[in-house]
C-alpha cells in the first residue's frame, strides 16, 4: 500500500516537474523571445518618433529660411516685373492723373525692341484710351523715341527698359509735384528721367484771358527682368 502511494507521490511530482520544464520552455523559447521583439519594436518606435519630431523641426526652421526668400523675391517682382505690362503702366499714369487733377498729353514710348503698338496692351476702358493716344501721337509726328541714359550704361542683359515721355498740365505747382510724388510712391520702380517745366510769367498771372497752366514734359523708365521665372 504504501509503495502504490508513493509511486503515486512520485508520478504527480514528474507531471508537476513535467508542466514546470514546459511552461519554462514555452516562456524562454516564446513568450521571452516575442516579449524581447516587443521591446525592440518599442525602442525602434521611439527612435522613429524621435526623428520625426527631429525633421519636422528641420523642415520648420527650412520653411521659415525658405519663406523670406519668396517673399523678397514676390516683392521684387512688383518692384521689377517679368513682363513688359505696358498696360499697367498706363493704367497707373491714367488714375494718378485722376487723382492729382492733371493732364497728360503726346504719350510717346520707347520699348527699345519694338513698338508700342506691338507691346502686350490691353483694349480695356481708360488704358485702350489712353494706348489710341500714344499710337495716335506716335503715327501723327516722327518724334524720336525717347531714350534713358541707363540704356547707354552697362546693365545685364535680363533687365529690359520702357522709357516714355508725355507732356503733363496743371493747374498749380502743387498738383505738379503732387504727381511727381505718386510716380515716385509707385510699387514698381519708376526713374524720372528729365523734367523740363514751364511756369507762367508775371504778366500771365496778372491777364485773366492769359493761359497759366503749368506745363512740363517728363521723361520716365521703368523696368522689367526677362530671367525672373
Amino acid at each position: 500500500m504504501m509503495r502504490l502511494l508513493n509511486s503515486k507521490k512520485s508520478g504527480i511530482l514528474l507531471l508537476v516537474l513535467l508542466i514546470a520544464s514546459l511552461l519554462f520552455a514555452l516562456y524562454y523559447y516564446v513568450i521571452l523571445p516575442k516579449k524581447d521583439e516587443v521591446q525592440a519594436k518599442e525602442a525602434n518606435i521611439q527612435s522613429l518618433q524621435t526623428e520625426i519630431k527631429s525633421l519636422e523641426q528641420s523642415l520648420a526652421s527650412f520653411d521659415e529660411q525658405l519663406e523670406v526668400p519668396m517673399q523678397e523675391t514676390l516683392e521684387m517682382q512688383k518692384k521689377v516685373p517679368s513682363v513688359r505690362a505696358v498696360e499697367q503702366v498706363l493704367r497707373d499714369m491714367v488714375e494718378i492723373e485722376e487723382v492729382t487733377g492733371t493732364r497728360m498729353e503726346s504719350l510717346i514710348f520707347n520699348n527699345y525692341d519694338e513698338p508700342v503698338a506691338d507691346a502686350n496692351v490691353g483694349q480695356t476702358n481708360t488704358v485702350a484710351e489712353a494706348e489710341a493716344k500714344v499710337n495716335e501721337e506716335n503715327q501723327e509726328n516722327s518724334e524720336t523715341p525717347p531714350i534713358s541714359t541707363i540704356a547707354q550704361e552697362n546693365i545685364p542683359p535680363e533687365l529690359k527698359l520702357v522709357t516714355f515721355t508725355f507732356d503733363i498740365g496743371a493747374l498749380t505747382f502743387d498738383s505738379m509735384v503732387t504727381f511727381l510724388k505718386e510716380v515716385e510712391m509707385l510699387e514698381r520702380v519708376m526713374k524720372i528721367d528729365t523734367i523740363k517745366m514751364s511756369l507762367p510769367g508775371e504778366k500771365e498771372k496778372l491777364d485773366k484771358e492769359a493761359d497759366t497752366i503749368i506745363k512740363a514734359t517728363v521723361q520716365i523708365t521703368t523696368f522689367y527682368y526677362e530671367g525672373q521665372e
